[in-house]
């Protein structure tokens, strides 16, 4: 299998032809140039939020450029973020963008998959710089479904407000200082840059220090004017309208299948995370896994069977080199998923807690935190929750190993069969990375072992309750240890009746501190505050 690149980064943006010396691909447009000398293989990690997020799919090749033919090419102009493919003979093998450049004797290559941006870019969101002179420079949002946010002024007089940075479905509430309100009009206008936004404009202005938050309906389709609320529409919507990584909406057709009931909504205001970063919090509320050069780009996590599908047979005969690993590391037996999250607030107004009492029992109490900011309601977070833990509360094997090539890539079915393997039967792909110089595939699969385990929602949190995350903090003084109790936004639980170990109890005072007698060791402290439903705290002093 013999390699060649091709790159858009001619003196004329004509295509550059990179060739190994003495293999000569005919018929190539451009200019040909015999200096590649080798390329790495091709990484095609699955990224599994919540439990395995991995880089964005990338290479390196190496070119000869001992003359300086190179540097005379592109020492002026750099082919940064210009398109590149890897080709064979056998077809198309890689498709991205140049992404960085080492010149001396060699010249490296680097290069990211599967977009025509590099999804390691920064979200592009704008920001009120760009109506000049603005007082308060904050990132313009982006919403989808329905969320509650903070809006932005926009009038001095304090009356008119910046809802999103495009039009909107609609406004469902308002609330001036938690106070709903009718007094305002909500409309889809321009702004002062000529950009098709939505406003807000109320009947009175704000006071100073008065508090704004808006229930909305995000953005929605370009023709229909539905709203956009399923992930497969947000995830499409996000990468081909606000990162220009162009997907094609037949690439999401199964994954759009698989989660058409679940109902999503929320914001992206943030312009220092990386598109990936914004695709892996998407994903991570909906319990998916995804790949930029994957086909059809993102799947349902833990994997829905489909034994229809085409599948790659691993056995004695196609598999070398087979091993398999198991770490306690990843295995938690109890889940907390925060969900129905309030921007205006910065905080979740919802929680659900899971365990698998059985994995207690073999493993002990195991917790972990799942963030879920897109989810809305309790149906669909506790199943998130028993999806994800029915996964995580189980020793899960790696098996690994070198296969010949195959047209495959992450994210495909492999119908395991080897004697080796103690994982049998149809699993997903989670990594196939491509050895150009052997032709061949190191392939892994990922799955849990042992009988399915029974999962019990233990504590389902009341709508719009306010939720303790104690921030617990620990000092010791003289024969005391002092407690501090704070909610999810740092506030001191003034007056809170907080019990050690189900024997005493006192009352926190006004920075949320209670004193007990010292000893050593592992204590529970139950939390009772008003407004608040009762929460427990572990900590080790």
């Amino acid at each position: 299998m013999t390699p060649w690149l091709e790159i858009d980064a001619g003196a004329d943006g004509c295509q550059v032809n990179l060739v190994q010396p003495g293999a000569m691909p005919a018929g190539l447009p451009g200019l040909t140039l015999p200096v590649l000398a080798s390329v790495s293989s091709i990484q095609r990690p699955l990224s599994i939020p919540g439990i395995a997020a991995a880089p964005t799919n990338n290479m390196d090749a190496t070119l000869h450029n001992a003359g300086g033919q190179l540097t005379a090419l592109w020492g002026q102009r750099p082919p940064m973020r210009r398109a590149v493919r890897v080709r064979t003979s056998q077809g198309p093998l890689f498709d991205g963008v140049v992404v960085g450049l080492q010149a001396g004797t060699d010249l490296r290559l680097s290069m990211e998959a599967g977009a025509d941006r590099p999804l390691s870019d920064n979200l592009p969101l704008r920001t009120s710089a760009v109506w000049g002179g603005w007082r308060a420079v904050k990132v313009l949002p982006w919403a989808w479904g329905q969320v509650t946010l903070e809006p932005i002024q926009y009038s001095d007089d304090q009356r008119v407000f910046f809802l999103a940075d495009h039009p909107i479905a609609g406004v469902d509430a308002v609330a001036r200082d938690d106070v709903p309100t009718s007094a305002y009009a909500h409309y889809n206008g321009v702004d002062s840059t000529g950009r098709a936004v939505a406003f807000l404009e109320l009947a009175m202005p704000l006071a100073e220090g008065e508090r704004l938050a808006v229930t909305l309906r995000g953005r929605m389709h370009p023709d229909t004017g539905r709203l956009l609320q399923t992930p497969a529409e947000i995830l499409h919507d996000l990468l081909a309208h606000l990162a220009r990584a162009p997907v094609q909406w037949p690439d999401l057709d199964d994954y759009r299948t698989e989660t058409a009931h679940l109902v999503l909504g929320g914001m992206l205001a943030d312009n220092s995370i990386s598109i990936r970063a914004a695709v892996d919090g998407l994903l991570q509320s909906c319990g998916g896994a995804w790949a930029a050069a994957m086909p059809g780009v993102a799947i349902t996590w833990p994997p829905l069977p489909d034994d229809a599908a085409p599948a790659l047979r691993v056995d004695k005969l196609t598999a070398q080199g087979l091993q398999a690993t198991t770490s306690a590391t990843g295995l938690y037996t109890a889940l907390r998923v925060l969900y129905d999250y309030d921007h205006a607030a910065q905080r979740y107004r919802r929680a659900i807690q899971l365990q698998a009492s059985d994995a207690i029992k073999d493993y002990g109490r195991l917790e972990l935190e799942w963030p879920a900011p897109w989810l809305r309601t309790p149906r669909h977070a506790e199943a998130l929750g028993q999806r994800m833990l029915t996964w995580l509360a189980r020793p899960r094997w790696r098996v690994t190993w070198q296969h010949s090539f195959a047209d495959v890539s992450t994210g495909a079915w492999v119908d395991m069969a080897h004697p080796l393997s103690p994982v049998q039967g149809r699993h997903r792909l989670v990594s196939a990375e491509l050895d150009l110089s052997s032709a061949s595939l190191s392939c892994a699969i990922e799955a849990p072992m042992g009988d399915v385990p029974a999962i019990q929602t233990t504590r389902l949190s009341s709508a719009f309750d306010p939720l303790i995350q104690p921030g617990i903090t620990v000092d010791l003084a003289g024969s005391e240890i002092i407690f501090t109790a704070r909610d999810e936004q740092g506030r001191p639980l003034a007056g809170a009746k907080i019990t050690l170990n189900g024997k005493s109890t006192r009352i926190a005072d006004s920075a949320g501190r209670v004193s007990f007698p010292v000893q050593r060791g592992r204590h529970t402290l139950l939390i009772e505050a008003d407004g608040y439903p009762p929460s427990e705290a572990v900590v080790v002093v």
